[in-house]
């Protein structure tokens, strides 16, 4: 979107149904009696090849408690996330029987005494999801993040999740991060400490979310470290508030063109990338994943590989622009079991890109819609499409 351009309206996804209830189950009374002997939250126990995930929360005056946990709560049966208040006291809690591969991030948002909840007669999609963003973090679990509006939430992670091995920092950033002003957009550049001229590149959509406290030169940082890719040249791209980030990261916008015209060209007249597009990865999230897919399928002349991540396959049309991706192609493809309007547009997409010769790796992770899941898929997705480092 060039400045003072108008940006089209958003679109939303279907709003449909999960295809079965979320797996709410009465709270054990050994949850119940594991809080009062230590308060904490989320309380694990295993039930059988499952576990019960129980949930708490503290508070006296609030009339109704919504636990809105990331594609178990149903945006179209939200009375069935509410939480249970035990009578006579201030403590409300709320159960769920999953896997124990399950991670999600959660909040809880509060009806005030006398007050509407937030959550109800809320006309459209963008009201209700602004409400819901807004829930607050669980102040028994250490364990969170942030979400795209900026707000702090909880995760909660079964025994068996993917253990996100790169996730944390280990000490400050070896190479060096720096902003710079391009085509009326800020992208961040990290140069790793490792990094040699004509060495890989990968552009990473969203990069405001990666740049914080779920740091992706930090992750990178990690994987060089441990000998298990080369260094590549970081490009962050912001993606804007959600009527910029709709403008140009759907099917339609010009992303694709402006990654492979101008960003990418800029990188190696000026920070010495490679201008090789086998060495070239674009990698998103949601709408940054379809935007990954259709660089690689329709501009192979400037990258080769691509990470997509719960990509948006609802947009019409767009999941058979990305199944022309040339067989030269290379990239990570990666949906949440939980996620029932992307799962099967994505295994589809899976099946085609096989079918056409495209080496991919797919991967099916229990979670939702959700960087708390993503922010550990994405190291899995550098080592799928970065060489692994010489020596």
């Amino acid at each position: 979107m060039t400045a003072g351009s108008a940006p089209d309206a958003p679109r939303t996804p279907p709003k449909v149904r999960r295809p079965s209830p979320a797996p709410r189950v009465p709270t054990p009374a050994s949850a119940l009696a594991a809080f009062r002997a230590e308060p904490r939250s989320p309380i694990i126990e295993q039930d059988g090849e499952e576990w019960i995930a129980t949930f708490f929360w503290q508070d006296a005056e609030a009339e109704e408690v919504l636990l809105f946990v990331n594609r178990l709560t149903d945006e179209r049966d939200l009375d069935r996330s509410l939480m249970t208040r035990l009578p006579g006291t201030d403590l409300w809690h709320l159960s769920y029987r999953m896997p124990g591969d399950w991670r999600a991030s959660y909040a809880m948002v509060q009806k005030p005494p006398g007050r509407p909840a937030p959550w109800r007669d809320l006309a459209e999609q963008a009201s209700l999801r602004a409400a819901l963003d807004r829930g607050l973090p669980d102040p028994l679990n250490p364990t969170g993040m942030r979400n795209r509006a900026g707000f702090p939430l909880s995760v909660v992670e079964l025994p068996d999740a993917p253990v996100q091995s790169w996730l944390a920092a280990r000490g400050p950033l070896r190479g060096t991060l720096s902003t710079y002003e391009l085509g009326g957009r800020r992208p961040w550049v990290y140069r790793p400490a490792e990094f040699v001229a004509d060495g890989p590149i990968v552009v990473a959509l969203d990069g405001e979310m990666w740049v914080g406290e779920q740091s992706l030169p930090a992750i990178v940082d990690n994987l060089i470290a441990d000998g298990l890719t080369e260094a590549p040249l970081l490009l962050l791209v912001p993606g804007g508030d959600r009527l910029q980030r709709w403008a140009e990261l759907n099917g339609a916008g010009g992303m694709p063109d402006w990654i492979a015209d101008v960003l990418l060209p800029w990188a190696v007249a000026t920070h010495q990338g490679s201008p090789d597009a086998a060495d070239r990865v674009v990698a998103g999230q949601s709408l940054g994943g379809a935007v990954a897919l259709l660089t690689a399928a329709e501009r192979p002349d400037a990258v080769g590989a691509f990470i997509a991540q719960s990509a948006s396959l609802w947009q019409d049309g767009l999941a058979d622009r990305a199944a022309t991706m040339p067989a030269s192609a290379g990239g990570y493809l990666e949906v949440g079991r939980q996620e029932w309007v992307l799962l099967e547009p994505n295994r589809q997409l899976h099946r085609r890109l096989a079918a056409a010769g495209v080496q991919h790796r797919y991967t099916e992770f229990n979670g939702g819609h959700d960087y708390a899941c993503w922010r550990g898929g994405i190291a899995d997705g550098l080592r799928a499409t970065l060489p692994v480092a010489a020596g």
